[in-house]
């Protein structure tokens, strides 16, 4: 009589019986949204073999919806990588800064050992260039980097 029990238990299954309702904003409840609300159709879900003409609208051939929808797919693929390249590419941007702004120091630094004579004053303007040098190099790479991700956000679509 217990395994009776038990394998009826076990191997009876029940149909489901709640209803799913679409409210404004794509949220889904048990609940109707207000009176016009109609329940969702999900019988075709959760079977391996689907009616092709369920999944679509009566407005819209099937092709044309699979179409719009991996169009739409690769977009918002096309635009995360984006997304992605434009943080590499701040970071880049950021590193560049801090190198610059370290390698000034350093040379600021080694310009507090310079005499007061010729030899200091000419070893002085040395270190002025190539603080310059250095300055020049990190404006453009950063006006490169600049000109990068303002066209990487225009292909933004």
């Amino acid at each position: 009589m217990k395994y009776s029990i038990l394998f009826l238990a076990c191997f009876t299954t029940l149909p489901a019986l709640a209803e799913v309702y679409r409210c404004a904003g794509d949220v889904y409840q048990s609940d109707p949204c207000d009176d016009s609300s109609q329940p969702v159709d999900l019988s075709n879900v959760g079977s391996v073999v689907a009616n092709d003409n369920a999944l679509y609208t009566s407005n819209a051939t099937p092709r044309s919806a699979s179409t719009d929808k991996k169009a739409e797919i690769s977009t918002y693929i096309r635009n995360r990588q984006i997304d992605r390249e434009i943080t590499k590419l701040k970071s880049r941007r950021k590193k560049v800064l801090v190198n610059r702004d370290q390698r000034m120091v350093n040379l600021r630094n080694r310009g507090r050992y310079a005499n007061n004579n010729l030899a200091g004053a000419t070893w002085q303007q040395s270190l002025a260039q190539e603080m310059n040098a250095i300055t020049q190099q990190a404006d453009t790479e950063v006006s490169t980097i600049d000109r990068q991700i303002t066209r990487l956000r225009s292909e933004v679509k």
